[in-house]
């Protein structure tokens, strides 16, 4: 099954766009090769729900794909540590780099046949789906971030708090750019969110 999100009815000419309505049009052609994409998958894979539950399939936890980008962050993060300090420092650093990476790294998602349904409501709801998820898989990293904190066993609880504190902040500022998106926020109309990306949301958090 085909999911065409732009009516039928409707013949586009690039003469008769703005570059605000090309641009508009082009994300949501993205978005419906995103929903088919995630369709043929599951079309082609119907996995048992006992099989799944045998290999410890859990949608609710963190996601393969935050796992991926946070050993990324931490790659890069660690090319920044410097070495000539004393080993704690240089743990204390690499965390402070890694969190500094998951907010600044791009990061590209795409729609997962479980997602299929919550896109498509998303979409109805003229919310950028890819951006919601692009702002839940950094917040997923720093989950990772403050769940390796807490089971370091080389840093004095002081260190943690400190650390767990700076995870907190940003977990708060992601959240209510998640809020932004949603609609949630007093501070931005919920028509003016089809317009937003990720980029455009999270951007707004940032510290100045």
């Amino acid at each position: 099954m085909k999911i065409n999100t732009i009516p039928p009815q409707t013949t586009f000419s690039a003469n008769q766009y703005t570059a605000h309505n090309k641009a508009q049009l082009d994300k949501q052609m993205h978005f419906t090769q995103q929903l088919n994409s995630a369709l043929d998958a599951t079309e082609r894979t119907q996995p048992d729900k006992d099989i799944a539950a045998s290999i410890g399939v859990d949608y609710q936890g963190i996601s393969d794909q935050a796992r991926n980008y946070y050993q990324v962050a931490r790659d890069n993060a660690y090319k920044r540590v410097d070495l000539g300090l004393p080993e704690k420092d240089q743990q204390i650093q690499l965390y402070q780099e890694t969190m500094s990476e998951i907010m600044a790294m791009p990061i590209e998602v795409n729609v997962e046949p479980h997602e299929v349904n919550e896109a498509l409501l998303f979409n109805n709801l003229g919310i950028d789906f890819l951006a919601y998820k692009a702002l839940k898989i950094r917040v997923e990293m720093l989950d990772l971030t403050e769940q390796e904190i807490h089971n370091d066993k080389a840093l004095p609880d002081y260190e943690k708090d400190k650390l767990k504190d700076k995870v907190d902040e940003l977990k708060a500022r992601l959240k209510e750019a998640i809020d932004t998106l949603l609609g949630d926020s007093e501070d931005v109309p919920l028509e003016t969110n089809s317009n937003r990306t990720a980029d455009d949301v999270f951007s707004l958090y940032q510290p100045t």
